[in-house]
């Protein structure tokens, strides 16, 4: 009888074991080699954090461009895990995450891509995008802004 109990409990600790481990989906993406933040100046994350808050302004989040919501989302999480810097509190970011909040970026997006998954630190990763926003974002999906 004890054997069976153990091949039980074993079983459902492989299963959860699995469960868990892809319940985090974008750690399979992500390849080492690659989760390096793009480098950029200050002055181009500054057009960056610009063209993103005109887009958010002007268009509804279906019609901006995959490639756009890539930029928001890696904008806003080099805001966010910058939050200390002085550089990353002026009004172009201010305004960024202004506008973001205002719109519900974080909530809204899932309509738009409603496939994602959690990331660490409970942000959100999104398989069509390959991206992060918030949470414990990985280095690839920040910026490495030099001055």
């Amino acid at each position: 009888m004890s054997i069976k109990k153990c091949g039980s409990a074993f079983i459902m600790i492989l299963g959860l074991l699995f469960a868990a481990k892809n319940s985090f989906g974008q750690q399979a993406a992500v390849d080492s080699t690659n989760n390096k933040p793009k480098r950029v100046t200050f002055a181009e994350f500054h057009l960056r954090v610009e063209r993103a808050t005109k887009l958010l302004q002007a268009k509804e989040l279906s019609g901006i461009a995959d490639s756009d919501h890539v930029n928001i989302m890696m904008c806003l999480n080099t805001i966010f895990l910058n939050n200390f810097d002085k550089r990353f509190n002026d009004v172009k970011c201010k305004k960024l995450v202004a506008i973001s909040n205002e719109r519900d970026y974080k909530h809204n997006i899932t309509k738009v891509y409603p496939e994602w998954l959690y990331n660490r630190g409970m942000g959100q990763y999104y398989p069509k995008l390959k991206m992060e926003l918030y949470g414990t974002p990985s280095p690839y999906a920040t910026f490495a802004v030099s001055k």
